[in-house]
């Protein structure tokens, strides 16, 4: 099962960056095959549905508005949030998300079976550079989570 591990976010805005950060503690802790790629994706426009292109399954890490705690983190499948009947085109291209993104990919015929997404409350997406000790308490559970599902993408 071809696997990518897309890390989304902007670290020159607090903790929008933390995303990339969970990605780097996977990188150096988590199982490494062929089959899985690790990936910081920035903060990309359309351009991320022809990334999501020839895979099996995504995970996404990013910061999320939960409406909860920061440092509070979620796992959702696709289905659970209906992003793509959200995305919303009637503004510019520059506007552009991942919502857009994954309708575009669904609209293609690309978008993968299946897209886990990792969301995690911000304390903070100011211009700072670093992340709240909140949101940084969080990430030992969620590599600990996306480390056992990328254990069944190799067990696959």
């Amino acid at each position: 099962m071809k696997t990518l591990v897309l890390a989304l976010g902007n670290p020159l805005r607090g903790d929008d960056g933390a995303g990339r950060a969970i990605l780097e503690r996977l990188r150096g802790t988590a199982v490494s095959t062929p089959y899985i790629t690790f990936l910081d994706g920035g903060t990309p426009g359309l351009e991320m549905a022809l990334t999501l292109q020839g895979y099996d399954k995504v995970i996404v890490i990013d910061a999320a508005n939960l409406g909860a705690e920061p440092g509070t983190w979620r796992r959702f499948c696709l289905s659970d949030v209906s992003l793509i009947q959200k995305a919303n085109m009637n503004g510019t291209l520059h506007d552009a998300g991942l919502a857009e993104a994954l309708a575009l990919a669904e609209a293609l015929d690309i978008l993968p079976p299946e897209i886990i997404l990792y969301g995690i409350q911000p304390e903070s997406v100011e211009w700072e550079i670093g992340l709240s000790e909140a949101v940084q308490e969080a990430f030992p559970a969620i590599c600990e989570q996306i480390q056992a599902e990328l254990t069944q993408v190799e067990d696959w």
